[in-house]
């Protein structure tokens, strides 16, 4: 039997070797199955199958295209042998060959995911008099209307005219072939289009040949068998139909993050357990020690009525800390929870996952950096931070920090430099490295932050003795009111959540401390809406 059917495909190879005449047409404008570019190049996955057979067996066809009722005329006449991208009639044909299917196509319901969820026939039964967009075509209509007979129809003519009646938002869905029209949805850019996973109408589509080749629809038939055993037919329908065709359900890619996610959210509520307690504390122990120190000594009054004060504005502290850090945790918290939702419950492209990740990612870092404030500031008052003295070259930290920070102020429009006022260069000069970049950091961060534009300008003078440092800006200044508090913790120039500022209010209160504890001094000087003058001074620590 082998080698009968050997023989034959031989015979059928030597046939349409000695006839190079053979000619098959597609038409011009079915994407991505069969269509032609701009260019005038015909293409699609119908185009790349048949030329795929042609190298396999090295035979000569001639490839054109052209519309539905030419190519069809030109079959009938005999001026061509066979049509590819043809959908099978429902009822036998005597008058051609039919091919093995190359491809099955489907019908289904597209809706917008801006106005709906998710769609289902369900909901398409339960609307009252919905509204659906659809070619005119009765099996169509009969189907929709048995659904429910109260639907209402707009006729299209295209695909454009058919996806963009999704935008409006009493459309409740459209009907049509699902990879033609999620073809046309992402070369529109419309990435809000889904479809449902309910498929109709389903046809199978192939190659109509003339039956006088025959010879031709068998070596079609056999290379399409071999295409589809060798992987080829894969590759081919992977390029052209599977990102138009496919289910997508790709949460479980990305249940990592959503894990770390929950660790993290865990983390800070358990972070801001352990701080409210802190507080509570501290709240508690200055109330006693007032509480004592009045029953000692009458004498010591107005001081112990000062002390109660500081407990009290300890209280609002708290209070304010509270509030702050609620909205600094919950503001990230809700775009990682809001994202992650998103990723589970919806089919995204693989560019908007990771855009969602991106914003998740960000979220997170934001988080971070309020974790990491609190603990500088925990450290700070509990005392136990330390200084530890280290050669240093103040120069190249600020070179440092100006390329940090240069792509920042590039994005803003603004002038960010360092001018060095003729230092008297010191051989050597000794601080705590770490906490001199936290405090210039922190300055030149606050000052790009509140400018929107202008300038930033770092000024060094640098001696023995010291360093004197003067960072000023052109951003939007800070009110007489506040600046008495500005070194406070939890304080901003504008506290409110409205002011399109983000930031915890601790850098500040973090940057005094670091000042402090290097025996430095820190002062101000700023008018509202003209901009801000920081001068710092940090003495040389030489041992």
């Amino acid at each position: 039997m082998f080698r009968i059917a050997s023989v034959s495909l031989f015979i059928l190879f030597f046939s349409i070797q000695a006839k190079p005449q053979h000619k098959v047409m597609f038409s011009d404008h079915y994407p991505p199955y069969n269509f032609t570019t701009e260019n005038g190049e015909l293409t699609g996955f119908n185009i790349d199958i048949l030329k795929a057979i042609i190298d396999l067996y090295e035979l000569e066809i001639e490839i054109n295209g052209n519309t539905w009722d030419i190519i069809n005329q030109a079959l009938m006449k005999g001026d061509i042998q066979a049509i590819g991208g043809t959908h099978y009639p429902g009822s036998t044909d005597n008058d051609y060959i039919y091919t093995r299917s190359s491809i099955n196509t489907s019908h289904c319901f597209l809706y917008n995911k801006n106005f709906h969820k998710r769609f289902s026939l369900e909901k398409l039964r339960s609307i009252q008099k919905p509204l659906v967009a659809l070619w005119k075509n009765d099996v169509l209509l009969h189907y929709i209307l048995s659904i429910n007979p109260s639907t209402q129809f707009i006729f299209v003519n295209n695909y454009e005219e058919l996806l963009n009646r999704l935008e409006r938002e009493d459309v409740t869905c459209v009907i049509a072939q699902r990879v033609g029209a999620m073809y046309y949805a992402d070369k529109l850019g419309k990435d809000h289009i889904r479809t449902s996973n309910h498929r109709i109408l389903e046809l199978n589509m192939g190659f109509k040949v003339s039956k006088d080749a025959p010879e031709l629809a068998a070596v079609i038939n056999n290379g399409l068998e071999v295409l589809i055993s060798n992987g080829q037919y894969q590759l081919i329908y992977d390029k052209w139909i599977k990102t138009y065709n496919e289910d997508k359900n790709d949460w479980q890619d990305y249940l990592k993050y959503i894990l770390m996610v929950s660790i993290l959210v865990v983390a800070i509520i358990m972070l801001l357990l352990f701080a409210n307690q802190v507080l509570q504390k501290r709240v508690r122990n200055k109330t006693k020690d007032l509480q004592q120190q009045l029953s000692l000594n009458a004498q010591i009054m107005q001081e112990l009525e000062q002390q109660k004060q500081r407990a009290e504005e300890s209280d609002i502290m708290k209070s304010a800390f509270l509030a702050n850090m609620s909205h600094e945790i919950r503001t990230p918290m809700n775009g990682i929870l809001g994202f992650t939702d998103l990723l589970e419950s919806q089919e995204y492209s693989r560019e908007e996952q990771l855009q969602f990740i991106s914003v998740i990612k960000q979220s997170g870092n934001r988080m971070l950096s309020t974790i990491n404030n609190i603990i500088d500031v925990s450290k700070l008052e509990a005392g136990a931070e330390k200084i530890k003295i280290t050669k240093v070259d103040v120069m190249e930290i600020l070179t440092e920090l100006l390329h940090f920070f240069e792509h920042e102020a590039n994005s803003k429009g603004l002038q960010l430099n360092i001018v060095e006022n003729n230092p008297s260069n010191p051989n050597e000069f000794y601080t705590d490295e770490y906490k001199l970049n936290s405090i210039l950091t922190n300055l030149i961060k606050n000052a790009l932050k509140f400018t929107k534009k202008g300038f930033v300008k770092i000024d060094l003078t640098l001696s023995h003795k010291q360093a004197k440092f003067t960072i000023e800006d052109s951003g939007i200044g800070i009110s007489t009111e506040k600046q008495e508090a500005i070194f406070n913790q939890f304080v901003q120039a504008d506290s409110s959540h409205s002011s399109g500022f983000e930031g915890s209010g601790l850098g500040l209160s973090i940057t005094k401390g670091y000042v402090d504890l290097l025996q430095g001094t820190i002062r101000m000087e700023s008018r509202l809406n003209k901009g801000t003058i920081f001068y710092v001074s940090i003495p040389n620590s030489v041992k």
